[in-house]
């Protein structure tokens, strides 16, 4: 039998957390491709070229990945659909997710210096652009710690999900087939709270989670032309950067190469024993809230103090100081763990 039959769905989520986060922070590291760029032109440098492969196009995958899994979670080992599972499921996300955004969004506020209630709703209002099929620039909207946006538009669709399962069970595959059409054509992406890709990839992994679908075993049967076709969009999307077509490519490299990540992952997991440690994974949410709030300057300045800022260097900056921040997160992480389990350990024998 396939070794690959036998990884779990479930194990395949766990490994694929702080790889995305790790590419979350390189997003949210560095601004764009400061000028249009084009393999064609003659004075490219690989500082750009880095910056737009990685910040500008493979970064685009995480944010579907997460909200496809969030989906099938939510969902998942849900057999009977009813207002006591829907209370228990959303009590459970106030603790993780809406406490944790307000704390993280406080933070925020108090590096900026400033407090205002926008900022935990929309705060930052042009953080990302996107084209629609009728021209229509639409701005992308965040609150102060703006990856939040993120948490702000899972909380949102979360609080819809009795509708989404009523109308996935009754119309599942009409109703996919919908919201495919909106997401590509960009007319409703960035809403606050209702982004199209909150709704679209939310919903994607709900569908397959409420038809009691294996995700992975589902999404492996289209996983050659997935392969394919993010390939074919990854290439395009470098060669029209800073044109209009760059918009609708990204929806599109973004819906195939989230396939390609799941099942590229469930690949290597099956071909070996080795895993990420349990507190690497479990950082993953750890970095994610921070990452934006404490940027560790310090490390960027000192790299550029050694080794300049020719255009190796900056490569070389680029791909190697975000390696290090999230070392020193997960650093951090790890202290706090050992802090924690000491504290509640000491508490218990006190009370004894």
């Amino acid at each position: 039998m396939n070794r690959s039959h036998c990884i779990s769905q479930y194990e395949v989520f766990r490994q694929l957390r702080f790889p995305m986060i790790v590419l979350v922070t390189f997003a949210h590291s560095y601004g764009g491709v400061e000028e249009d760029f084009s393999l064609l032109m003659s004075d490219w440098s690989t500082y750009e070229f880095l910056k737009l492969l990685i910040s500008q196009t493979l970064v685009k995958v995480a944010m579907p990945v997460f909200f496809i899994m969030s989906g099938y979670l939510f969902f998942a080992n849900v057999d009977v659909w009813n207002f006591k599972v829907y209370k228990t499921k959303i009590w459970r996300r106030i603790k993780t997710l809406l406490i944790p955004y307000l704390i993280w969004n406080l933070l925020m506020a108090i590096k900026l210096k400033t407090f205002s209630w926008s900022m935990f709703w929309v705060y930052w209002k042009p953080a990302g652009v996107q084209i629609d099929w009728f021209g229509q620039e639409q701005l992308m909207t965040a609150p102060a710690n703006m990856p939040l946006w993120f948490l702000r538009d899972l909380m949102v669709v979360s609080l819809l999900t009795p509708i989404i399962y009523i109308i996935l069970r009754k119309l599942g595959l009409w109703l996919m087939g919908l919201l495919t059409v909106l997401y590509l054509s960009g007319i409703y992406a960035f809403i606050p709270g209702l982004s199209a890709y909150a709704i679209y990839f939310f919903t994607f992994g709900a569908f397959l989670s409420i038809h009691k679908m294996d995700l992975v075993a589902s999404l492996k049967r289209v996983e050659v032309q997935a392969n394919v076709l993010s390939l074919l969009f990854a290439i395009s999307m470098l060669l029209s950067y800073g044109t209009p077509v760059f918009s609708s490519l990204m929806l599109c490299f973004r819906l195939v190469c989230a396939i390609v990540v799941f099942c590229l992952f469930s690949r290597i997991l099956a071909s070996t024993n080795r895993r990420l440690p349990a507190i690497v994974c479990d950082s993953s949410y750890f970095i994610y809230l921070a990452h934006y709030v404490f940027f560790f300057s310090f490390i960027d300045t000192a790299f550029f103090a050694v080794f300049g800022t020719s255009n190796p260097a900056l490569s070389i900056h680029y791909l190697l100081c975000p390696l290090i921040k999230v070392v020193i997160f997960v650093a951090i992480y790890f202290i706090y763990r050992i802090l924690r389990n000491f504290t509640f350990g000491f508490g218990y024998f006190l009370r004894k």
